[in-house]
């Protein structure tokens, strides 16, 4: 399960899925790093930049999720409060 459906459930879940972020981000840079073989890392490129779009998108849902789910609630309390 993907850390956007267990934070959409379960906001508490927001600090273990900023951890898990972080430890990707320090992995991510080590992984651009050219060591060794130059061929070799140039072939292994595609598979690293996919992974880190694909984590990259699953962030992004996440901000979406709560500035909708913020907007909404902003526009909510506006209305009710009119009337």
């Amino acid at each position: 399960m993907g850390w956007y459906s267990q934070v959409s459930r379960d906001i508490s879940q927001i600090p273990s899925a900023i951890q898990y972020f972080e430890t990707e981000l320090v992995q991510a840079k080590q992984e651009c790093k050219l060591h060794g073989n130059v061929e070799k890392q140039a072939s292994m490129m595609p598979g690293i930049v996919e992974h880190r779009f694909n984590q990259l998108q699953e962030i992004e849902a996440i901000l979406e999720f709560f500035f909708s789910k913020n907007i909404l609630k902003i526009i909510k309390e506006h209305y009710q409060a009119e009337m």
